[in-house]
Formats: structure tokens, sequence, C-alpha cells
């Protein structure tokens, strides 16, 4: 038996760590494998791949991807995908763009509110990684116009407050299709946090190839009907810590993922490119 982490972050997005040092924190936490989950990304994954091989841990490619339904976030796990297929290429690169909009018209309005900060200040804590809100945030912070990380999003960029602005369109069906044809699967993040009953039914059964089940925000009531739900669904199950690389939250390592979730993942992308007559490597 031995565990692995599903879902970490790294500087390629919002995290504040390098993806070299994701990965020598999963060895250094007796973890037997990894995948790198940044944010609509995968320009980290060489650089951790490498690492990881060095540590003699498993690595399994991955992405937190982005889609939305009206008024509501979705993010959708996607692993064992061609890095190099074009259509998701073309994905990461208009997420990119899409992301420097949002930026943009997120720090216009608090620049209405009367806040001075700019676009350059956002761009300067991302550095070469994809912007995020988590990088206005500490922005904000930096910049002295809040306290704290989470009182930046509780007043002025979670959904619903003033200098809140939404992601591009982008349906789940389409996303999951398109991680699928580039031989890869994808798992519903942190699924207890946001959905419905009837939601989570659809897109198990219309979209998704499995759910997060193992997350620090699923309570142990949720991680139970979950679990329930995948095995009556042949689901595959995920998960991980959701660790940025900061003191906040759950470390790698805590949510106790068995390493036979990451092989159970590996063999359904196996079989999907058998079907695709595809000979992508992972």
């Amino acid at each position: 038996m031995g565990y692995v982490d599903l879902h970490l972050h790294s500087t390629a997005s919002d995290g504040v760590v390098s993806p070299t040092e994701v990965a020598r924190e999963i060895a250094a936490c007796g973890l037997r494998g990894v995948s790198l989950t940044d944010h609509d990304t995968v320009d980290g994954v060489e650089e951790a791949a490498a690492e990881a091989d060095r540590l003699g841990l498993e690595f399994m490619v991955g992405a937190e991807l982005s889609a939305n339904a009206p008024g509501q976030s979705i993010h959708i796990l996607a692993y064992g995908f061609d890095p190099t297929d074009q259509d998701m290429r073309a994905f990461f690169r208009d997420f990119r763009a899409d992301r420097l909009r949002r930026v943009d018209e997120i720090v216009a309005r608090l620049q209405a509110l009367g806040i001075g900060l700019t676009f350059d200040d956002v761009m300067a804590e991302a550095g070469e990684g994809v912007p995020t809100r988590a990088h206005v945030g500490r922005a904000l912070v930096n910049g002295g116009w809040v306290r704290e990380h989470n009182e930046a999003f509780h007043r002025y960029i979670a959904r619903g407050k003033p200098a809140f602005v939404e992601k591009k369109p982008t349906p789940v069906e389409q996303v999951c299709d398109l991680v699928r044809r580039a031989g890869g699967v994808t798992i519903l993040a942190h699924p207890g946090r946001d959905y419905t009953q009837a939601q989570l039914a659809r897109w198990m059964e219309e979209s998704f190839d499995g759910v997060e089940i193992l997350h620090p925000r699923n309570n142990p009531g949720v991680r139970r009907s979950l679990d329930e739900l995948a095995e009556q669904q042949g689901l595959l199950r995920g998960g991980g810590s959701d660790w940025h690389g900061t003191s906040s939250g759950a470390p790698p390592g805590s949510q106790r993922v068995p390493i036979e979730w990451l092989r159970a993942i590996e063999g359904r992308c196996a079989a999907i490119r058998r079907e695709d007559g595809n000979p992508r490597l992972l």
C-alpha cells in the first residue's frame, strides 16, 4: 500500500512554490506518486515530471481546467491526456488570454471602487504563471488594500462581490470531450463544495469519468456518498490536498489517496487510447 497526491498547484498557476519544489515536497512526505494540476496550464508539467523521475516518484500528467454554468464555476481535474495535443494547447492558450482579460476587468472594477491597484501589480504576483484571482488577492494584500487574502475575496472578488468577473462561457461537456479526445480522463474537483445531487447525477452519466472523493473540503458524509456513487456507476476515484505551497490549508499527503486510484486512472487512459487506436504516451 502506498499513497499519492493528485491535486496540487505550483507557480505555473496560483501556487507559491515551483514545480520542482512540489515534487520534492511529495517525496519528503513519503508519498509514492503525484500529479501537478495547475489551473488551465501544463507549463509546469515537464519540470515536475523530471524531478519526480529523479526522486523515484510515479508521475501523471494533470491540470485543473475551467468550465462554468450560469452563476457557477466548475473545476475539472484532467489526467493522463497528451500535453502536446494541439486542441489542448489551443485551449490553454485561449484560457490564458481570457484570464488576462479577466484580470484587466477586475482591476478596472477595483479602481472604480477607489482602489489604486494596477494590472502590473497583479502580473508581478503571477510572474510567468497563469494569472488568477489568487494573484489579485495577493496584490491587494501587498498593496495594503486588505489585511489578508480571504478578505480580498469576501469584500471584492468572490462571486457576487463588486469586482467579480466571470470567465468566458465554457460548458462542462466541451471540456470533458476535449480531454477525452486527447487521451485523458476527467474528474470533477471538490464536488462536495458547490454542486447539487441532480447536477452530480447528470454530469457523471453524461460527461465525467470520476469524482474527487478525498478533498479537504469534502466532509465525511460527502465522502461516503461520493464513494457510493463511484461504486454504483463505476466511476474513477480521485483525491488530493489542493495544496498551493502555503502554510494554510491541508498539506500534501493529508488526504491519504491510495496509489491504486492513480493506477486505475492510468488504466482508464490506456483503454481510451486502445479504443481510439492512438498510441499516445501519458
